[in-house]
C-alpha cells in the first residue's frame, strides 16, 4: 500500500489514472484556495459568504493535511532515500523544499487554533499554497532546478549588489545630506533612493540635486543596469543549460526503453536510411539479403 501510495503521489515516471486524477484534484484544490483567498478579502462578499469559506477553509486543511502526512508516510520508498531508516528518511523528506511548502501551507490553520493570529496574515499564508503547483508544472521546476544549479553564482550576485548599494548609500549621504537632510540625512535614509536607482525603477519622489550628487547618481544609474542585466544572464544561460540536459535525459531514456523493450534500431544516416544495409553502386537503391 505504501509503495502504491507513493507512485500516486511522488512517481512521476508512470503516468496512471490514479495519478493523473489525483493530481487534477490537487490542483484544482490549491487553484480555488487561492481564488477564496482573493474574493475573501472583497468586504459584501465575505459578509454574504462567511460561512461557506469557513467551512471551504476547513475541508481544504482536511485535504492537505491528509496528503502531507501520507507523502511524509510514503516517502521511505524514494529509490534516493532507500536504506536509510524510516525516521530519518522521513526527516530528510520533511525537510525537501517541496514538503516545508506542503507544511507552511497548513500549519497556520493549527497555530490559529492556539494561538491568536492576525487574519491578513492568515490569508497571506493561504496565497502561499500557490507554491503548491511546483510539483506539477514542469516550468516551475525547471525554474527551481535553475536556481539551485545556478546557486553560487547568483549568490555572488546578490553579494554584488548588496555591496554597490551600502557604498552608493554612503555616498550620496557624503554629497546630498546638507542640501537634502530629510532625504539624504542618514545612510539607511538614502538606500530607499539607491535602491529605486539601482533596480531602474526611477520613482523620482528623491533626486539629488547637487552637483556631485547628480554626477554620482548618474555614475550608480549606469551600474545599475549593469546589475539589473547580470542576474538576468545568469538565469538565461542557466535555462538554456537545463533545457539541453532535459532532452538528453529524455533521448537517453527513449533509448533506454527501446533497448529493453528490444525495439532499438541500428544508428541510422541523415535520410534515416540504416547504413548496414548496402546500396547498388549504380541506382542508390537498397540491396536486400540473398
Amino acid at each position: 500500500m505504501r509503495a502504491y501510495l507513493y507512485r500516486i503521489l511522488e512517481d512521476g515516471h508512470e503516468p496512471t489514472p490514479a495519478m493523473r486524477a489525483t493530481e487534477i484534484l490537487l490542483i484544482t484544490l490549491i487553484s480555488l484556495n487561492v481564488i477564496a483567498a482573493i474574493v475573501e478579502t472583497i468586504a459584501p462578499v465575505h459578509a454574504r459568504l462567511a460561512t461557506f469559506f469557513a467551512w471551504f477553509e476547513a475541508g481544504s486543511i482536511a485535504i492537505f493535511s491528509i496528503e502531507y502526512l501520507a507523502r511524509v508516510w510514503a516517502c521511505v520508498e524514494d529509490p534516493d532515500l532507500k536504506g536509510r531508516r524510516p525516521a530519518r528518511a522521513r526527516l530528510r523528506y520533511m525537510a525537501s523544499p517541496l514538503a516545508l511548502i506542503d507544511l507552511i501551507a497548513i500549519a497556520p490553520a493549527f497555530l490559529s487554533l492556539f494561538i491568536a493570529v492576525d487574519l491578513r496574515w492568515l490569508r497571506l499564508f493561504r496565497l502561499l499554497r500557490l507554491f503548491k503547483l511546483t510539483r506539477y508544472w514542469s516550468a516551475l521546476n525547471l525554474l527551481y532546478r535553475v536556481v539551485r544549479s545556478e546557486a553560487e553564482i547568483i549568490g555572488a550576485a546578490v553579494f554584488l549588489l548588496c555591496l554597490v548599494l551600502v557604498l552608493a548609500s554612503g555616498g550620496m549621504y557624503v554629497v546630498e545630506h546638507h542640501a537634502q537632510p530629510e532625504a539624504f540625512g542618514s545612510i539607511p535614509a538614502a538606500m530607499w533612493w539607491t535602491v529605486a536607482t539601482l533596480t531602474t525603477v526611477g520613482y523620482g519622489d528623491v533626486v539629488p540635486i547637487t552637483v556631485w550628487g547628480k554626477m554620482l547618481g548618474a555614475f550608480i544609474s549606469l551600474v545599475g543596469i549593469g546589475i539589473a542585466a547580470f542576474p538576468a544572464g545568469i538565469l538565461a544561460a542557466g535555462f538554456i543549460e537545463e533545457i539541453r540536459r532535459g532532452r538528453e535525459d529524455r533521448n537517453e531514456t527513449r533509448a533506454d526503453h527501446a533497448t529493453a523493450n528490444g525495439t532499438g534500431t541500428p544508428n541510422r544516416t541523415d535520410d534515416g536510411q540504416n547504413p548496414a544495409i548496402p546500396r547498388c553502386p549504380h541506382c542508390g537503391s537498397l540491396l536486400r539479403e540473398q
